[in-house]
């Protein structure tokens, strides 16, 4: 009876064992698949292949709806095809995809050393989340002055950030002004405007923020150190991004550099 029992509880847990190592099989199965489906239609678009790189990369984001790359290059495919109104929506979706990659890789970041080392691997896939950008903004019929200014800051944004991901080896992502030659030079830093909202709640103070002028001459905004409401933060920022300068120089080269901006807000 004992050993009846014991039998039981052996087949019990072999079971328990058995059945999560087979669904992480199943997982690691599907990401291979998805993973061959992604890179097999990337390759028959680069071919000119068109309508097999459709099928391919169509099912490739079916099973993976955040696979960045296979959204990337089915937009491609898809203007090679003809149809524009579908490779828009397919670089759509890459571009957010980009945004939604960087914020999650950048938004806990504790220190500047963190910060370039979870930036680095994900290099490519900035630049094509960028490129898709670009894309969207060249098949959008016409685009509204808001929209325009939205995706071709994302674009600015994502290619920027691509651009220093993609440093050569050995050097820093981001320098601080201590360790640059020459730092950036502004040439122009155009005054953020007050919200309807914002003057109407009597809203005063100063919008920080934390930024990078960057090799490209982009302003890559991170994030707000200290903010204010009523859409004040979001004119700051918008200002921030239409800053044009001169890239700071290491070495001979242009190269990205850390800085801090405040904006202030007065009513008189």
């Amino acid at each position: 009876m004992i050993a009846r029992r014991l039998t039981s509880i052996l087949a019990i847990g072999l079971l328990a064992v058995a059945f999560p190592m087979s669904a992480i099989g199943h997982t690691a199965t599907q990401q291979q698949s998805t993973a061959d489906e992604t890179a097999g239609g990337i390759s028959l678009q680069q071919q000119g292949k068109t309508a097999e790189a459709v099928a391919s990369l169509r099912a490739a984001v079916k099973r993976n709806k955040n696979d960045l790359r296979a959204w990337h290059y089915l937009g491609l495919a898809l203007e090679q095809k003809g149809n524009a109104k579908e490779a828009r929506k397919a670089h759509e979706k890459a571009a957010k995809l980009g945004d939604k990659l960087l914020a999650d890789r950048l938004n806990d970041a504790q220190s500047e050393e963190e910060f370039s080392r979870r930036l680095l691997p994900i290099g490519a896939n900035l630049a094509e989340a960028g490129a898709s950008a670009q894309k969207y903004l060249q098949l959008a019929p016409k685009p509204s002055g808001k929209k325009l200014q939205e995706w071709q800051l994302r674009a600015d944004s994502l290619l920027g950030f691509a651009e220093i991901a993609n440093a050569p080896p050995g050097t820093p992502a981001v320098l601080t002004g201590k360790e640059v030659s020459v730092k950036a030079r502004v040439l122009s830093k155009p005054e953020p405007q007050y919200t309807d909202e914002a003057r109407n709640r009597q809203i005063t103070g100063t919008v920080v923020l934390r930024a990078i002028f960057a090799a490209n001459g982009r302003v890559i905004v991170i994030r707000a150190v200290s903010g204010l409401p009523g859409g004040l933060t979001e004119r700051a920022i918008h200002a921030a991004r239409q800053i044009r300068f001169v890239p700071a120089i290491k070495n001979g080269r242009p190269v990205s550099m850390y800085i801090q901006l405040e904006y202030n807000f007065h009513l008189y």
